[in-house]
């Protein structure tokens, strides 16, 4: 072999034990960095969330996006935009749940938060979720960094996107009716017709006067419609409702740019007579506007104003619904971001009888007083009325403010609700104080006492202080009946004046005196006295015959005589046709003593000249003579009423449209 092959072959074993080597002692790979994690995003996530629900957009927009979020989409977008789709939208009351997940946080991946976000708007609640995503950024090399949000459009509405046009649609649910006692309307609806312009076709400065004219609204008014920013040339600007009037409807088709819609309009068939009991619907003021933040409402939105109205508007205006319309300027396409269902207002069902209550209002001749009846079996209320009123179909669509003026400078006080108010009862009281008296067993029915005199007082200390009888020449002894048919206030201040301690107090706190019933409509409570208590003998003896600072409820008078039918038992008063029945007092008297009352008052209405039982009063006043009848049919018995007129002494009259045989 030559040295030639010699020296190939040796290489080649060198080599192969090369590599044999280089297998057996591999170079160590470089370790890989581990991820640097940093603080977690919690604290910026809360304060974004607070910022974000409280519209402090400037704030979240110079401090909370990221670089690429403010330069994709602008102060312009991010703030402006927010701001009208709010004033748009009535967006409100914006809530954000949400959730973080568990550490490490990484400097270089984002932080994904899950959002559910929900708020109140014009078609109401709006729900959808989100996924924020935070991201970690540093201002300057090695400087310490801070999370920042990746913000975009679609955290306003679903799938809106920069450039995108918005409108809604609003379905208007129909206002819920109040029917009475035989389902007959005492607030509904009825056809109108909503009146509004089409801002490109309308000349302002030739016809803005002349339709304002027309819709009782200021030049103003309409400006404000027409310059808000969702305003486009094209669009409809809805201005005011009108009722079916053809004249006034011609009037305004003459003027250019305008259009009308069918709609229903609130209607009051009873008009006056059931004015305190429903109120009316209006323009929201700005304090209710504030009060029902969260519920739907916006500027412009009709509200229940006063009465059953107001108290239960949530239930009349039922659930507003529509849609949020995106118009899609990239894709040409026209897309539903929400989307909710209206439902109707509920009916509310009162156990008043609207035709005796108008009835009875025509008979009151619009004179100032207050009228109720109630069935003493089950509380129900068939009458609460007050004289005079205001039509509620005047603020249908809008009150004249020269009207309103009209009835606010009223000297009697049309909205005043005397139904509410309470009164000085006079003899009214003296049957309440029989009953209390011979509950308390100081008060024999059947023994007569020997009264001499015009005036009567327990203790000389009471000075000049002296109880006067209507009725002196009434033969002796006085016995409870004669007391209650001649009203003897002589009798019923020594009946008070014999009952030990605080019994007579208790005795009238018992019917109800200084409590508050748990009634719809708020009503005054019944009192002894302006302190609760008696401050001396004599008013004690004074407050027997309902003088002193004795004021009683005009409801609360009908059912205190209703217990006298319901031997003893006061029924908790009732509006509403689903309310169950309640006692609210019971065993006031007994059955028996009850009987001896009703006697009484069956002859003190002879007495007095008509063919009801009960008490009549007359209290002079410095307005005139206050006239008061409490008592019932006793042919019938099926309602207990009250009659109180400021200055009309006939009451006892005016109660005889309350009874009837149905």
């Amino acid at each position: 072999m030559g040295k030639g092959k010699l020296w190939m072959i040796g290489l080649g074993a060198a080599l192969a034990l090369a590599a044999c080597s280089d297998e057996e002692t591999e170079a160590p790979v470089p370790e890989e960095a581990e991820p640097e994690t940093v603080a977690s995003p919690a604290p910026r996530a809360e304060q974004f969330m607070e910022l974000w629900q409280a519209g402090e957009y400037e704030t979240l927009y110079e401090e909370f996006l990221t670089e690429r979020a403010k330069e994709a989409f602008g102060e312009e977008t991010f703030i402006e935009w927010q701001v009208e789709l709010e004033e748009q939208l009535s967006l409100t009351e914006r809530e954000i749940d949400w959730e973080l997940g568990e550490e490490p946080w990484l400097k270089n991946e984002p932080a994904d938060i899950p959002l559910a976000i929900s708020m109140d708007s014009v078609i109401g609640e709006i729900e959808f979720d989100k996924t924020l995503s935070f991201v970690y950024e540093e201002a300057e090399e090695n400087a310490e960094g801070e999370w920042f949000a990746e913000w975009d459009p679609s955290f306003i509405l679903p799938n809106l996107s920069e450039g995108d046009n918005v409108s809604v649609q609003i379905s208007d649910t129909e206002r819920g009716e109040i029917v009475d006692r035989n389902g007959k309307v005492i607030a509904g609806n009825t056809d109108a017709y909503e009146i509004g312009v089409v801002p490109g076709n309308f000349d302002r400065d030739d016809y803005t006067e002349r339709l304002a004219g027309l819709l009782d609204l200021s030049v103003e008014d309409i400006d404000a419609e027409l310059e808000k920013p969702w305003v486009e040339p094209h669009h409809y600007v809805p201005l005011g409702t009108v009722r079916p009037d053809r004249e006034k409807l011609n009037r305004l088709f003459a003027i250019p740019g305008t259009k009308r819609t069918k709609v229903t309009m609130r209607h009051y068939p009873y008009g006056e007579s059931m004015a305190h009991l429903t109120g009316y619907i209006a323009p929201i003021t700005a304090e209710q506007l504030e009060e029902r933040s969260g519920q739907g409402y916006g500027q412009g939105d009709i509200v229940g104003r006063e009465g059953l109205e107001e108290i239960f508007e949530t239930e009349l205006r039922g659930k507003r619904g529509g849609k949020i319309l995106i118009e899609k300027t990239a894709q040409n396409e026209t897309i539903t971001a929400v989307d909710n269902s209206s439902a109707a207002g509920e009916t509310i069902e009162l156990t008043i009888d609207a035709d005796l209550q108008q009835e009875i209002y025509k008979e009151m001749g619009k004179k100032p007083g207050t009228a109720a009846a109630v069935d003493p079996y089950t509380g129900e209320t068939h009458v609460l009325v007050s004289s005079p009123a205001y039509d509620p179909n005047d603020f249908i669509p809008g009150i004249k403010e020269s009207r309103f003026r009209q009835l606010a400078n009223d000297p009697d006080q049309p909205f005043f609700n005397r139904a509410a108010a309470a009164y000085p009862p006079s003899y009214v009281m003296q049957p309440i104080t029989a009953a209390v008296a011979m509950k308390q067993g100081t008060l024999d029915p059947a023994e007569g006492i020997e009264i001499d005199g015009e005036t009567w007082q327990k203790f000389p200390s009471w000075n000049d202080f002296r109880i006067t009888r209507p009725n002196p020449g009434v033969s002796n002894p006085i016995d409870m009946q004669k007391a209650l048919v001649h009203s003897d206030s002589i009798y019923f201040a020594i009946q008070a004046s014999n009952m030990p301690d605080d019994s007579f107090l208790e005795g009238l706190n018992e019917f109800g005196f200084g409590q508050a019933f748990d009634y719809p409509v708020p009503l005054a409570a019944s009192q002894i006295s302006e302190s609760g208590t008696f401050g001396s003998e004599g008013q004690l003896a004074s407050s027997a015959s309902g003088e002193s600072q004795v004021r009683v409820n005009i409801l609360h008078a009908a059912l205190m005589y209703g217990t006298f039918l319901a031997d003893g038992d006061m029924k908790k008063p009732v509006l509403f046709g689903d309310a169950e029945e309640e006692n609210l007092k019971q065993e006031l008297l007994s059955a028996e003593q009850a009987e001896l009352v009703r006697t009484a008052l069956v002859q003190a209405g002879e007495e007095d000249g008509h063919d009801f039982a009960g008490k009549t009063a007359v209290i002079k006043t410095d307005d005139g003579d206050m006239g008061w009848f409490a008592g019932y049919d006793p042919k019938v018995g099926n309602l207990s009423a009250a009659v109180m007129m400021e200055d009309e002494e006939d009451a006892a009259a005016i109660a005889g449209a309350l009874f009837s045989d149905d």
